[in-house]
Order: structure tokens, then sequence, then C-alpha cells
């Protein structure tokens, strides 16, 4: 980390990238955990002389947003939002429909009348999830385009399996407390219906479980 901390010319910074993107192969997901921790550290502190290689590094955040370990998805969502609230890369349409559609995927099927969970598809359901949360958690005290969407999209995951909840939750606790201040101006940007659809969310018992 205190490599990660330091200045680097580009020499440097490639040979970093290119052992990064080895490690996040690695079969021990602690490893990859730790390189996402590792790249917000090392982009945050060379945001200039690391924008040659923000394609690289989106994509490695990308993968591991759908890795098979949890923890390691996690870190992936919190360094995503980290690049597009420092503008190292912009939160765009592409990326918006992406987690959308990934957030959607159907994760069971049904089968002798019971619900028979897909570990693979309820992992992409997840890192849509967490894509989406990266949105909204990347303008903590203003409302960019997206996030009203955004938010709508994660409300509707409130009753998705314990791992998928939780971090909905953590994330609509985050929004609500960067912009409770400011909530009066906020809710500008929201129309009726969603304010509706948001407001029931927050004062419902099933948000504080």
């Amino acid at each position: 980390m205190h490599v990660a901390m330091t200045y680097l010319h580009t020499p440097i910074l490639e040979s970093l990238i290119e052992q990064l993107e080895y490690v996040c192969t690695s079969s021990k997901w602690h490893t990859r955990q730790v390189a996402m921790e590792f790249i917000q550290y090392m982009v945050f502190c060379n945001l200039f002389n690391a924008r040659l290689y923000k394609k690289q590094l989106r994509e490695l955040v990308f993968k591991c947003l759908f890795d098979e370990q949890f923890e390691v998805r996690s870190v992936a969502s919190i360094t995503l939002s980290g690049f597009y609230q420092c503008g190292y890369i912009q939160v765009n349409e592409e990326d918006f429909e992406y987690f959308s559609q990934m957030s959607k995927i159907k994760y069971f099927i049904k089968k002798d009348g019971k619900k028979i969970i897909i570990t693979e598809k309820i992992i992409k359901r997840h890192g849509g999830v967490l894509g989406l949360c990266a949105i909204v958690l990347s303008s903590p005290y203003d409302i960019s385009n997206y996030i009203p969407a955004a938010l709508m999209l994660l409300c509707e995951h409130l009753h998705d399996p314990d791992l998928i909840q939780k971090s909905v939750k953590k994330a609509l606790s985050e929004f609500r407390r960067t912009h409770h201040d400011s909530w009066h101006q906020h809710r500008e940007k929201f129309t009726d219906d969603q304010l509706v659809i948001f407001d029931d969310v927050l004062i419902s018992p099933n948000y504080y479980v």
C-alpha cells in the first residue's frame, strides 16, 4: 500500500498494472481483494499519470465486480465508485444499462415446486446491483443524472437473497446519511412517483431489518 500511495512514473505504472492483471487471476480470493484495494490507492495518488490506463483498469475492476467471491465484488464496487467520484472515469449510459441488465438476471429455477438458486447467475445479478450501488455512492453530496433511476432499481432488490439485500441496504443507508441535510433540495431531482417509492422504502420495516 505504501507503493500504491507513491507517485509512480509511467514505466513503473505499466509494470504494476500488468502484475495486477495477473494477480486478479489468482485462485486465492484474498489476493484478488487486496489487488482491488491497491488499485484504489494507486489511482487516487496517481490520478493524472494513470489516465492513460483507465481503459485497462476499468476492465479489471468490472471483471472483479463479478468475481465468485462476495468480498472481492464488494471491494470492486467501492473502487469503481471512487473512480466515478474522482472523475477518473465517467458514469455513462453504457455502464448504467449494463448494470441494469445484469441486476435483472433471473437467478433461480423451479424444479418440483422448489426454488433452486443458480450460483453463477446470482453472482451476475449481485455484480449488477453492486454496479448500481457504485453509481449511487459516487455522488455523496449531490444528485447526478443517473442516481434517481439507479435508486429505483436498487429498491426492487430488497427482497433478494441476503447477500444482495445486504449490499442494497448498505448503499441506501449511506445515501440517506450523506443527502439527509440537503434533502429538501435533492428531492427536486426526483419525480413524484420516484419519491413515493423511495420514501416508502426508507420508512419500511424491511429497510431496517
